[in-house]
């Protein structure tokens, strides 16, 4: 077995690259590398504000303005290293169309780089479609909520309103901007006519209590799998996340071995978030697999948990480490939470920076790296 001491100078015989948009997600996984002394470097596509590229833990950063473009970097700049040291890069990913593009072409990259892979070009592709995904949930015995998969345009008989429309996959259509609540048949018509993808799914809008995320990663196909931390939302957010959030020990072990065995299914090692929906009653309804990191792998790292690096040391040693009990703590996105609850009226100003110095992770905010947040102030606006 490699020690923790020794597997951090293992780790730095292999080059990290983290390709992603620039945004907030990025940015945790450069932290949480870097406030180990391991400065990853990073691909940046061009998105809003360039907040991840402003960190001081970046090796080397490259800035790019699209997906194929940093496509190119990657092969042009680490597709070499293998061959000529035999020691392969690490790519990680934070955003699901980023990650797409890798993913047509899993079986060659395989051939010169570690990175997250569900076994063959296009596996993981495939399970980014919600109706796959959910089918695969049921076979499982994951609750999952009754839908139709449509073309838009198409309204099917018998809809109980109000409903909601969404992408079938990030990578269709406009993805979170074809997410619409339509309260009749008349609503429904309108939004479905600003869909651009070829299909879209239709589902009973349920009203929910909160949202919860499980943040985590699988190895061995699948078939091994390390949970850090659950997270449920602080307050609901009609139709949109909660940006303040409360980080606890998992706790919902039924689910996760049901979880297991879908991921054992797709096959998939890598980074995930899980998402379900909880009703007003209590209920619990899959929602998705998220196959890359996502924004709160950051509040796992604050538990103690870095879980890209993490992922990496289980990839290289064949062993896994074991998750660590911590106390819960509330995490904030803060310029979206600022919008959500003080420009509507959920609190006040004094009540929210209350929550804001109180707050065990925040996104953006950090008293050690802080251009990002600086930049965050300055776009303030533009980022909620």
């Amino acid at each position: 077995m490699i020690g923790k001491f020794d597997f951090k100078e293992e780790i730095k015989k292999h080059k990290v690259v983290l390709v992603g948009l620039e945004h907030y997600n990025p940015l945790g996984i450069i932290r949480s590398f870097g406030e180990m002394g391991i400065n990853i470097d990073y691909v940046g596509i061009s998105y809003h504000v360039p907040v991840a590229s402003a960190s001081m833990y970046i090796n080397t950063l490259h800035q790019v303005n699209s997906i194929p473009e940093a496509y190119e970097v990657v092969l042009k700049n680490y597709g070499g290293i293998y061959k000529e040291s035999g020691v392969k890069p690490i790519l990680l990913f934070s955003d699901d169309d980023v990650y797409s593009i890798f993913d047509e072409h899993i079986e060659e990259l395989q051939e010169d780089f570690i990175t997250a892979n569900a076994g063959k070009n296009g596996r993981v592709i495939e399970f980014m479609d919600k109706d796959k995904i959910q089918e695969c949930a049921k076979r499982h015995g994951l609750p999952v909520i009754s839908s139709y998969v449509v073309k838009p345009g198409e309204v099917p008989e018998g809809l109980k309103y109000p409903v909601i429309t969404k992408a079938i996959s990030p990578l269709a259509g406009a993805w979170k901007g074809d997410f619409h609540i339509c309260e009749n048949e008349k609503e429904l018509r309108e939004n479905m006519a600003t869909i651009n993808a070829e299909k879209c799914m239709i589902q009973p809008y349920v009203e929910k209590k909160t949202e919860i995320q499980f943040e985590g990663f699988s190895y061995n196909h699948g078939k091994g799998m390390f949970t850090a931390v659950e997270i449920a939302n602080n307050y609901p957010v009609r139709g949109y996340y909660g940006p303040y959030m409360n980080v606890f020990p998992p706790k919902h072990h039924d689910l996760l071995k049901k979880l297991n065995a879908v991921l054992a299914e797709v096959g998939f090692e890598g980074l995930w978030e899980i998402e379900f929906l909880v009703d007003k009653d209590d209920n619990y309804w899959f929602l998705e697999v998220n196959f890359r990191s996502s924004p709160w792998h950051r509040a796992a790292t604050i538990a103690g948990m870095p879980l890209a690096y993490y992922w990496i040391q289980t990839t290289l040693t064949g062993e896994c480490p074991k998750p660590k009990e911590f106390e819960p703590f509330n995490a904030m996105v803060e310029t979206v939470d600022y919008s959500k609850r003080v420009e509507v009226g959920r609190c006040t100003l004094a009540e929210w920076i209350s929550d804001f110095k109180n707050a065990g992770c925040t996104y953006y905010y950090d008293a050690v790296d802080q251009e990002p947040w600086k930049l965050v102030v300055k776009n303030w606006d533009k980022l909620k």
